[in-house]
């Protein structure tokens, strides 16, 4: 029969914050997030057998390898992303921020152009956050070839009233708004 032995520990509470954020992000809760992290049965095991050979191995030793592995692979998919974002607005990670003002500058006037399909609300949401920026414009360029799966069409979106519901231009991926 398995036992289980429940344990409180103290965690401040800004790393508490950031757990719970982080582990939103992959839809689980903070305490899913700590209970993963612990080892499993295999893995005290294999520790222990392999203290066998090394004597001197010490637990923090494997843990401080594991944080830095996850570290790097945050890293690397960071760069990854930022890489993408850079080259849908059309610039390279070594441009200068002058450079990247203009490339965004330039698509919000390409989105603007055909001013009776522009995607005003989506323009709008766009040119505070460039990330959606370049998402949007990726997918307002595949809808004008025709790419299948996108399209610009009008849609009925919800105003700041309740009851204020109307008409207007967006780009769509799968039937959705972008």
């Amino acid at each position: 029969m398995n036992k289980n032995k429940r344990i409180a520990f103290t965690i401040p509470e800004e790393l508490w914050k950031g757990l719970s954020a982080l582990a939103g992000t992959f839809g689980v809760s903070a305490e899913e997030v700590i209970r993963q992290s612990l080892p499993d049965d295999a893995v005290v095991g294999l520790f222990f057998q392999c203290k066998v050979y090394e004597p001197q191995l010490k637990w923090d030793e494997v843990a401080q390898a594991g944080r830095a592995a996850i570290r790097e692979r945050l890293r690397n998919v960071y760069m990854k992303g930022l890489q993408e974002h850079v080259a849908r607005l059309g610039v390279r990670m070594d441009s200068s921020a002058e450079e990247i003002e203009a490339a965004k500058k330039r698509i919000v006037e390409e989105l603007t152009a055909d001013a009776e399909k522009a995607p005003a609300v989506q323009i709008a949401k766009a040119e505070e956050d460039s990330l959606y920026l370049g998402c949007l414009y990726e997918a307002w360029m595949h809808a004008k070839t025709g790419r299948p799966g996108y399209a610009i069409a009008e849609v009925e979106v919800q105003g700041a009233l309740p009851d204020d519901p109307h008409k207007a231009w967006a780009v769509l991926k799968d039937g959705q708004i972008v």
